[in-house]
């Protein structure tokens, strides 16, 4: 990142967490990771102050992590944007989905959500073929594909429904989605029946 090289290691003990709130989303595990702190008045007050907690890496949780992908046979990609060419997240989210796919052996559903019917976009034909044309560029000519339009329910609750039915391993999505507030992440991550890989803009 370009804001990176700025920032200096600061030591532990300079960055007092009781004086300080968290900026950063959590370590992704507890004994490893950076976390982001403002500086409070009594350290200056000049914003940021990069706080190294731990480097190592966790071994057994690294390898955990990759055991449980290569478990993953079926991947859902969710779509809930209306951009006939696909959002940047929509996008990301396709090859992310692809490249996992191809690496594990995996199967794809794509569903495609959205509260108002086909009839109501008169691009859908379009989707459909960015969705293909997406899809083979990383790989996939045959893709299992779902099109969950006009039912009047919640995106949340269709990811759901569909990965549950599908008994699938894995689902992909972009935070786009999150920020847009057309999921909810909070609820996705307690109802859905597996994991899910969400990717950051």
């Amino acid at each position: 990142m370009a804001f990176a090289s700025s920032l200096l290691p600061a030591p532990a003990s300079g960055v007092r967490a009781s004086h300080a709130p968290e900026l950063a989303f959590p370590p992704v595990n507890r004994k490893g990771g950076v976390s982001l702190r403002r500086r409070g008045a009594r350290h200056g007050g000049r914003g940021f102050a990069l706080s190294l907690v731990r480097a190592e890496v966790n071994e057994s949780a690294s390898a955990l992590a990759i055991d449980a992908l290569s478990q993953v046979k079926h991947v859902l990609l969710p779509i809930t944007d209306r951009n006939p060419y696909l959002s940047e997240g929509t996008r990301q989210a396709a090859a992310t989905t692809t490249s996992l796919a191809k690496k594990y052996g995996a199967n794809i559903t794509v569903v495609v959500i959205d509260d108002k019917p086909k009839e109501s976009f008169p691009e859908h034909d379009t989707q459909m073929s960015s969705i293909r044309w997406h899809l083979s560029e990383g790989g996939f000519t045959e893709f299992g594909l779902m099109e969950r339009l006009g039912e009047g329910k919640k995106p949340t609750a269709i990811i759901a429904e569909v990965a549950d039915d599908l008994e699938l391993d894995l689902v992909v999505l972009s935070m786009e989605a999150i920020h847009s507030k057309q999921v909810d992440g909070n609820l996705l991550a307690e109802f859905i029946p597996c994991p899910i890989l969400m990717l950051p803009l």
